[in-house]
């Protein structure tokens, strides 16, 4: 190892002074008494530094807030079916709601609507004339006077 460094140093000093080494590269060029040169080795390759994988960063997972419900719609029944009936001509007007038809489990919910019915596609508030049968639907309602009134709709 001493060797090694002598050498590097001494090559350093050269190079600093402005003088180069070249190597002998043909038997031509050598004395007499050399012995003629034997085909170089190859070098080693050089060694690539090895990547480690990543380590998997961990996954911050989002808290879920939930919103509040309005007043109005806390704890009011919801029937989730699609539009079998709707009658705008009646008085009051009648929104009839299937579930599983046709099956055996059929069910199917009678209901009126108002003028305070609220009517949504997405968060959007849409008019009366947005409903159509056959259409999916969610409904809200309550009891009033031995009827189902419905207050809102919402229209998936």
């Amino acid at each position: 190892m001493k060797g090694l460094k002598k050498g590097l140093l001494s090559l350093m000093l050269l190079s600093a002074l402005g003088w180069t080494v070249a190597p002998l590269s043909t038997g031509a060029a050598l004395a007499d008494n050399a012995a003629p040169a034997t085909p170089a080795a190859k070098p080693a390759p050089a060694k690539t530094p090895v990547k480690k994988p990543a380590a998997k960063k961990a996954v911050k997972k989002k808290k879920v807030v939930k919103k509040p419900m309005r007043a109005a719609h806390k704890g009011a029944p919801v029937f989730v079916g699609s539009i079998a009936h709707l009658d705008m001509n009646a008085s009051p007007m009648t929104i009839t709601v299937v579930r599983n038809a046709g099956k055996k489990s059929e069910f199917v919910f009678g209901g009126d609507l108002s003028s305070r019915t609220a009517i949504f596609k997405g968060r959007k508030k849409v008019h009366m004339s947005a409903l159509q049968e056959g259409q999916k639907v969610v409904l809200r309602y309550h009891r009033a006077h031995g009827t189902l009134v419905v207050t809102a709709i919402h229209i998936r």
